[in-house]
C-alpha cells in the first residue's frame, strides 16, 4: 500500500455559484465525511486532485488547512460530461483498525493468444473491482493474465489469484475480459439497375437538327 498527501481548505460557503466561482480559481469543491463525525466541505487544488485519482495510491493523508490530519480515501468523484475534469469529490475517513469498502483498479497484462496468432479483438468488461479490507492491505490494483486466452474464451471474477487479507465482493461469475472473433468486412456488392437506360435517339435529334426553323418570311407566304 503507498500513500500520498493531499492539502484541502475547509470552507464555509457552498452552493453552485461558490462551487463554479472555485473551478474557475482552479480549485475543485468537495465534501469529507467520516462515520459519527459531521462532515466537512472543502476545496481542493485541482492539479494536487488529479496526482491522487491517477495515483497507484490507495490510502491519503489529508490536511485541512486548520491543521487537522486524518486518514482517508475517495469514494466517489463527479466528472464533467464533455471534458475530463472532475467537478466535486468524496472523501471518506478511515480508521486504519476497520475494515473498509473500496473500488480497486483492473491490469490486464500479456498478449491474448486469440488476439495474437489468430487476429481477435480483446474486449475488457471491468476495470475495477470493489473489495473490503483493512484500509493497510488495500492492493495498488488487481492483476489479470490474459496472455493464454483464446477466441471466444473469458477472464472471470472467480479466476482471480487469492490475495491475502483481502476479500472480492464482486460476482464470481463476472467476466473482466473476454477474446471477440475478428471482424470481417463485407465488401459492398453492386446493385444491377432494374431498368436499362434509356438509348438515345440519335437518328431523330439529327433530323430535328436539319429542320430548318421557321421564320417570319416563311410565316407571311
Amino acid at each position: 500500500m503507498s500513500e500520498l498527501e493531499l492539502n484541502v481548505e475547509k470552507r464555509d460557503n457552498v452552493g453552485k455559484q461558490t462551487s463554479k466561482e472555485l473551478r474557475r480559481a482552479g480549485r475543485i469543491p468537495g465534501i469529507y465525511y467520516i462515520h459519527g463525525e459531521n462532515s466537512i466541505p472543502f476545496s481542493v487544488d485541482e492539479k494536487q486532485l488529479n496526482n491522487a485519482i491517477y495515483s497507484e495510491s490507495s490510502v491519503i493523508d489529508l490536511k485541512f488547512d486548520s491543521g487537522k490530519k486524518t486518514k482517508c480515501v475517495i469514494r466517489d468523484i463527479q466528472w464533467h460530461p464533455l471534458f475530463d475534469r472532475p467537478l466535486h469529490v468524496d472523501l471518506m475517513g478511515i480508521k486504519m483498525t476497520e475494515k473498509i469498502q473500496v473500488e480497486v483498479p483492473v491490469h490486464f497484462v500479456g498478449e491474448a493468444i486469440g488476439v495474437k496468432r489468430d487476429g481477435g479483438v480483446l474486449q475488457q468488461v471491468v476495470r475495477e473491482i470493489e473489495v473490503e479490507c483493512l484500509p493497510g492491505d488495500i492492493p495498488e490494483h488487481l492483476e489479470v493474465d490474459v496472455s493464454e486466452l483464446e477466441i471466444g474464451d473469458t477472464f472471470r471474477v472467480e479466476e482471480l489469484a487469492n490475495i491475502a487479507n483481502v476479500k472480492l465482493l464482486a460476482d464470481p461469475d463476472q467476466t473482466l475480459a473476454v477474446v471477440r472473433p475478428p471482424r470481417i468486412e463485407v465488401e459492398p456488392t453492386v446493385e444491377l439497375e432494374e431498368e436499362a437506360a434509356e438509348p438515345e435517339l440519335v437518328g431523330e435529334e439529327k433530323e430535328a437538327e436539319e429542320e430548318p426553323e421557321e421564320t417570319e418570311s416563311s410565316k407571311e407566304e
